[in-house]
């Protein structure tokens, strides 16, 4: 049977796009309108392969998917159907993959919960939280419309960090490269020529000289120890102590601490709003929210919060136990709870805490620029110095 890349408009004036398997393009609108949808246009066409995009992001094809899936299920579409039809369409073959068993299992009479569950590689536990929210209320649709545009955020979020960072890091790669050229290559070709004519080297010159020579000679070990210091580092970092250990550590420290506890609130708030939003109590809304945390100390004070608001503990008193959140944020958390209106406050305080994070990021980033600038022009200038040194007392001792 032939597929149809199709483009129908919904009885909300939202257009879908999608592709379905039809006998003709009558029998395809003929489906579609039989679910609400007036069909705008459609051609034939091979389904799309996933390995055409699978140098694409997977998170970014499963955020796809997901709102994807939400559309169809907002426009009538049985879910296990749903899940079909986005599989056809998704980027990635691994995700496509991941996909048709959610399908298969939806089929088998499995909530769409649990069939995420078993995919945590692929799905967060975010999604699984949602959809089983959206289950329970019976608006599966809106659940995950809402996921996606939090997971659409979190990436805008990760991608602005990483920006950010993108500029300094640049800098001390190409500043580090000119003055190891300077040290290891241009500064020992004068060995010879000062050697020659006979001067004394001045004390500066001789010690980038000997440094330079040793670089040159010991650069294999010191590369292979700092890749084995990087690798233990590595694999500390991702055991459940060395995550909890450094990132108690990295909240500690004056510039960073500051940044981190600002990302952990906007990904904590804006998880929390949408999964309240969607209808999960507050104790597993919390649970689900503190383990699609990444910063292991933060996820850790939710955890505690938690099981204080088991016991009755309002939830900002709860938070604010540890040094993991942000004093602003905790007070427009205090005063949600106190006007009954926690997960709109959430929002707003996941929203605070990125503009404060971006005004952050920016103002390290000016900070961090000139610093390098001056670090490295000056590491560069006491090179150049000292091969001037040398140059003059060649001349001295021509005259």
């Amino acid at each position: 049977m032939p597929h149809f890349a199709y483009r129908a408009a919904t009885q909300g004036g939202q257009t879908l796009r999608g592709v379905l398997e039809a006998a003709s393009a009558t029998e395809l609108e003929r489906d579609l309108g039989a679910r609400g949808l007036l069909l705008l246009d459609a051609t034939q066409s091979r389904p799309v392969t996933p390995a055409r995009h699978r140098f694409r992001r997977r998170r970014a094809d499963v955020v796809e998917a997901i709102r994807y899936l939400a559309l169809l299920v907002e426009a009538g579409f049985p879910l296990d159907r749903a899940i079909g039809t986005v599989t056809r369409v998704v980027g990635r073959a691994d995700v496509a993959q991941a996909l048709e068993i959610v399908r298969d299992r939806v089929r088998a009479g499995a909530p769409l919960a649990d069939a995420f569950a078993e995919q945590p590689r692929m799905f967060p536990r975010l999604a699984i939280g949602m959809a089983r929210a959206g289950e329970r209320g019976g608006h599966l649709g809106e659940a995950l419309k809402n996921l996606a545009e939090h997971l659409e955020r979190e990436e805008a979020l990760r991608a602005q960090v990483l920006s950010a960072m993108f500029y300094p890091m640049l800098v001390a790669v190409a500043g580090s490269a000119a003055v190891l050229t300077l040290v290891l290559y241009v500064l020992p070709r004068f060995v010879d020529v000062l050697g020659d004519a006979g001067a004394a080297l001045p004390r500066s010159t001789a010690v980038l000289l000997a440094t330079g020579a040793f670089l040159g000679q010991w650069w294999p070990h010191l590369a292979l120890a700092a890749a084995v210091a990087i690798a233990l580092g590595v694999v500390y970092r991702r055991s459940e102590r060395g995550r909890a250990v450094t990132d108690a550590l990295l909240l500690r420290m004056p510039v960073a601490g500051g940044l981190r506890q600002r990302l952990a609130a906007a990904r904590l708030g804006r998880s929390l709003s949408t999964l309240l939003n969607s209808g999960l109590p507050i104790l597993p809304s919390l649970d689900v929210a503190a383990n699609s945390l990444a910063d292991a100390a933060a996820a850790r004070q939710v955890h505690l919060a938690r099981e204080e608001v088991r016991a009755g503990v309002r939830l900002a008193p709860a938070l604010g136990r540890g040094r993991a959140f942000p004093y602003l944020f905790l007070q427009m958390v205090e005063l949600g709870e106190e006007g009954g209106l926690l997960p709109e406050m959430l929002e707003r305080a996941a929203s605070t805490a990125e503009q404060e994070l971006q005004r952050g990021l920016e103002r390290l980033v000016r900070l961090i620029e000139p610093a390098m600038i001056v670090i490295f022009g000056a590491v560069a200038g006491l090179v150049a110095l000292s091969l001037l040194q040398a140059i003059y007392g060649i001349r001295l001792d021509a005259f």
